[in-house]
């Protein structure tokens, strides 16, 4: 009860934060709405301390849009205001040529930062911007920026890991059998979700265990479904170990008989 009541008002404090932020952004005049949307975040709950290609999640964050119906001058940055600097995120733009130049054609296109690691929890503004120049336009190109409001949550600590079947706790299951393997976190998780790191031992004898799985948003429990047991030539014992951040948590050991 201790732990949820904390977790209760952490969560407050974000939103208060956060109310507090959006407020002082539209006091200074810091959010321009009226300025075209031309990069923006779609994903702006994030867990501290995990990228998303650590959790071997390749999924788009954001859109970006290029207004012309050709540009010969088409970048796109971000920066996180966390002090990593301005940088140059992955997307899907491919140029074309256009008699002897190379072009961007209109479009939506998505945007990856699959290495960017946000570090401390709580409510600040992620800057995105493009510099385009249309074709047959006078020079310079035109910028267009938008400041996303993002909210960092902490990740929360797992409670236990456990072998089931139907349910219940399993202790004991013949080869090529499938049992499930559920997760349970300390706490709901946030807003984000919450990865959760996992590794077998001995490593390889569990078929189609990923290395993360992500508890869902403000749930506290998940299961992963018919994971397959690998045959062994005599009995022999797994184990899985479930990790966020803290002391790691191990699942009771399972024999696996031939």
């Amino acid at each position: 009860m201790e732990v949820l009541m904390r977790r209760y008002r952490f969560h407050i404090g974000v939103i208060l934060l956060t109310l507090l932020v959006m407020r002082l952004i539209e006091i200074s005049g810091n959010v321009d709405h009226a300025e075209p949307r031309y990069m923006f975040l779609t994903v702006t709950d994030f867990e501290a301390g995990i990228s998303y290609r650590q959790a071997q999640l390749h999924a788009p964050i954001g859109q970006l849009t290029n207004p012309c119906s050709y540009a010969d001058h088409f970048t796109a940055t971000i920066d996180w205001n966390d002090g990593t600097g301005e940088h140059k995120p992955d997307t899907n733009i491919e140029k074309k040529m256009l008699q002897t130049v190379p072009v961007v054609e209109n479009g939506t296109y998505l945007f990856w930062d699959d290495e960017h690691i946000s570090s401390g929890a709580g409510a600040h503004i992620a800057t995105t911007k493009v510099l385009v120049h249309c074709v047959g336009d006078p020079a310079p190109e035109r910028e267009y920026t938008y400041r996303n409001l993002v909210t960092v949550y902490s990740r929360v600590p797992v409670n236990q890991v456990e072998f089931t079947k139907n349910g219940k706790s399993v202790n004991s299951v013949k080869g090529h059998d499938v049992v499930d393997l559920t997760i349970t976190l300390d706490a709901p998780a946030p807003p984000s979700g919450s990865w959760v790191k996992l590794e077998v031992r001995p490593p390889g004898n569990l078929n189609s265990l990923p290395p993360f799985v992500r508890v869902s948003p403000l749930a506290t429990q998940e299961t992963i479904p018919n994971l397959e047991l690998r045959r062994p030539s005599a009995d022999m014992e797994v184990l899985v170990t479930a990790s966020t951040v803290g002391r790691a948590q191990e699942s009771q050991k399972l024999t696996v008989t031939p």
